[in-house]
């Protein structure tokens, strides 16, 4: 699992992308490539701005899927890659 992570950069961008991100993204749950989702509300230039758990073979994988993401090739949001492991700790 890879942990793809968003940063906001132009919220304008953003906002004009947000309509082909969102087809974008269903398109890969559909396809079993995202697990999980969640984004954070505050919308401020150089916050995060989410987090995917991505389903891929490597990091590379998953880099280049987000290249194409419309918020991402737009300038709106930057990302980043990192391998994700699920937590020891359980309830």
């Amino acid at each position: 699992m890879y942990a793809l992570i968003y940063k906001m950069i132009d919220i304008n961008k953003n906002v004009s992308n947000r309509p082909e991100h969102v087809d974008f993204l269903r398109r890969l749950l559909r396809e079993g490539k995202i697990i999980a989702g969640w984004k954070f509300p505050e919308y401020e230039p150089g916050q995060l701005q989410g987090v995917l758990i991505c389903k891929a073979r490597s990091k590379n994988e998953v880099e280049s899927w987000f290249t194409q993401d419309p918020i991402i090739s737009s300038g709106a949001r930057t990302f980043e890659v990192r391998l994700a492991e699920e937590m020891a700790v359980k309830a």
